[in-house]
């Protein structure tokens, strides 16, 4: 099992807010927040300020883009584990494969999106740390100077 952790409040598309009526035309239409789908909307009155498309929000869109692009330009490989059956060993995949590419000299990123039972943190052995926000966003915490740990678990108030 797996979620989706959406952190921004636009669609995938990112034509329309994730919460909008059927049938939006989006927050960068001319008929945004006017068009007849806009009505009864929780962001119509956002959408039909134009706040979306002001030359403010379009370059600070382009910029977090541009930012976003340069912090993943060097990833150069990604490795998805991944089942629709708990208890099958993904974790333990996910950190041996993780702490053994760490250990030939590779930059590892171990990112662990489990609400229902975060484990990366107990198996990669950092279990009790915390991430720290900075001006680029979350920190991760290091298990060694190659495998940089993300969970879920740093982000929940109650351990698991």
């Amino acid at each position: 099992r797996y979620d989706t952790i959406r952190y921004d409040t636009m669609s995938s598309s990112g034509d329309a807010p994730s919460d909008a009526n059927d049938g939006c035309v989006g927050p960068t239409s001319q008929q945004a927040g006017k068009a007849s789908a806009c009505a009864g909307c929780p962001n119509q009155s956002a959408c039909s300020t134009g706040a979306f498309s002001s030359p403010a929000a379009v370059a600070a869109k382009q910029k977090e883009q541009s930012e976003l692009q340069t912090s993943l330009s060097n990833v150069s490989h990604v490795v998805l584990v991944l089942s629709g059956k708990g208890g099958v060993g993904k974790s333990t995949v996910s950190t041996q494969v993780a702490q053994s590419l760490s250990s030939r000299g590779y930059s590892v990123g171990l990112l662990d999106v489990d609400i229902c039972g975060p484990s990366i943190p107990r198996m990669s052995g950092v279990m009790g740390q915390n991430v720290h926000q900075s001006q680029q966003g979350w920190e991760p915490v290091y298990a060694n100077p190659n495998l940089a740990v993300m969970s879920i678990s740093f982000l929940l108030e109650e351990g698991d």
